[in-house]
């Protein structure tokens, strides 16, 4: 892949993730709690510290998947419907990877974990629920398949060892 073409990329994943997916979901959860008459639920200094927390762990998760996807897999995240755009040249099971097999949705959930929060929205709170589910049901239906096609045993036995999303507190790797 071209320089060119993993700026391009970069950048077209830092507008969209970065800022309209994000300022999307802060609209969209006030405007349902506006409708719901759903009123906040914390007090603004608790809101913007849980905000500060969940937003500090998104950013570790995805700025740390995201190195490992570029450095050591030599691709990039870009995918769609288990398509990988740029895919990585080897399966990755070290760093975040070992830990999760989604780490950038996993940091993703926790950015919009912290939106909720800056917005203190309720309905932001059960929006980032229900999109967690809809993202583990595209992984499993998508994204999974496609991977155990590009790398078949290897990807088996990784998925047998290391969890979907939720991450575990000790690395795991899947034996050689």
């Amino acid at each position: 892949m071209s320089g060119f073409k993993k700026f391009v990329g970069l950048l077209i994943g830092l507008v969209m993730f970065g800022t309209v997916f994000p300022a999307l979901f802060y609209l969209a959860s006030r405007a349902l709690d506006d409708q719901l008459g759903f009123s906040p639920v914390f007090n603004t200094p608790n809101s913007i510290f849980a905000a500060a927390f969940a937003l500090l762990i998104g950013l570790f998760w995805v700025t740390w998947a995201y190195s490992y996807i570029h450095f050591v897999g030599k691709g990039s995240p870009v995918e769609a419907f288990g398509v990988a755009l740029y895919p990585t040249q080897k399966l990755i099971t070290t760093g975040p990877y070992a830990y999760t097999r989604n780490p950038m949705v996993l940091g993703y959930m926790f950015i919009l974990l912290g939106i909720a929060f800056i917005g203190n929205s309720v309905s932001g709170f059960a929006l980032v629920l229900i999109l967690a589910l809809l993202a583990v049901l595209y992984l499993r239906r998508f994204e999974e398949s496609a991977l155990i096609r590009r790398f078949g045993d290897k990807y088996i036995a990784y998925k047998k060892v290391v969890p979907l999303l939720i991450p575990t507190l000790k690395p795991r790797t899947p034996p050689a």
